[in-house]
């Protein structure tokens, strides 16, 4: 994506917390303080017991289709994207009934040795599904939290919201006259000033990654009221050059860093919020 501010020379046209954002990643070691915030340290393998292993290891070899599903079934996960894997998982009897749903996934299963199934079973979990969790969790690790009401009434102090959902949604729209589908990620509220934040963590450029990012934009961009909205991405879009030392081009990082709304780094969450006492 073409760029219309000098990432190198002309920094002075930045949103104030872009910069701030930009200049983190590149004078800290951030990709090691993000940890505090996004736990990467789970994306570790998980090794089945010996016995187990051998049970799938025979079944497979000895082509036992109804057996080895049985065994997967009682899984986390199956060996590969299986689009009824929550069907197969959950459903009664749903194989029995589909003989033909069954032999398809014979078929992907036999395809793969049984040795990559068990490897592919032990792999390391995606974390995409988990990074949301992971922000809330660090939020109530970090900031202080008040029920509906105190936090409604509260006039003093940096303080999140501690709600369901559903309450959060109707808080946020009908008494704060906003228009979201959804309960933002942040919810806080700064002496008497209230600010809502959309979090996502971008850890390569394209595809759903982009719409992500573009959620966030437009969740900024409808700015409604007196009530504050903030973007807070981290990930590879605070990143400036490539390894070969040119100029990143993505659309991710080019959107997000030229961006005229305020959208920060989660580690500057503190100072952003302390910017409103």
């Amino acid at each position: 994506m073409k760029r219309t501010i000098d990432i190198i020379n002309d920094r002075d046209q930045l949103n104030e917390w872009v910069l701030r954002s930009v200049n983190l990643y590149e004078s800290t070691p951030y990709l090691d303080d993000i940890l505090s915030v996004y736990n990467l340290n789970i994306a570790q393998p998980h090794r089945l017991e010996s016995d187990l292993r051998r049970r799938i290891i025979s079944a497979h070899q000895g082509r036992r289709t109804r057996e080895l599903i049985t065994i997967l079934q009682n899984e986390v996960k199956f060996p590969y994207d299986e689009p009824i894997w929550f069907i197969l998982k959950n459903i009664k009897d749903c194989l029995q009934s589909n003989p033909v749903q069954l032999q398809r996934i014979a078929d992907s299963l036999y395809a793969m040795t049984a040795e990559e199934t068990v490897i592919r079973l032990e792999s390391a979990p995606k974390l995409n599904t988990q990074m949301g969790p992971m922000f809330t969790a660090w939020l109530r690790g970090n900031f202080n939290s008040l029920e509906l009401e105190e936090f409604r009434t509260s006039n003093e102090g940096i303080y999140i919201l501690n709600a369901s959902e559903e309450d959060a949604k109707n808080f946020i729209n009908n008494e704060l006259n906003q228009n979201l589908i959804k309960r933002p990620d942040l919810v806080a509220k700064v002496n008497n000033n209230y600010i809502v934040g959309e979090a996502k963590w971008i850890g390569s450029p394209g595809g759903n990654q982009d719409k992500q990012v573009a959620e966030v934009l437009d969740f900024c961009r409808n700015q409604r009221g007196s009530v504050t909205r903030v973007g807070i991405i981290d990930g590879f879009p605070w990143a400036t050059r490539k390894i070969n030392n040119t100029i990143i081009n993505f659309k991710a990082a080019v959107q997000v860093q030229e961006s005229e709304y305020d959208i920060i780094s989660a580690l500057l969450l503190d100072q952003y919020l302390n910017s409103f006492l």
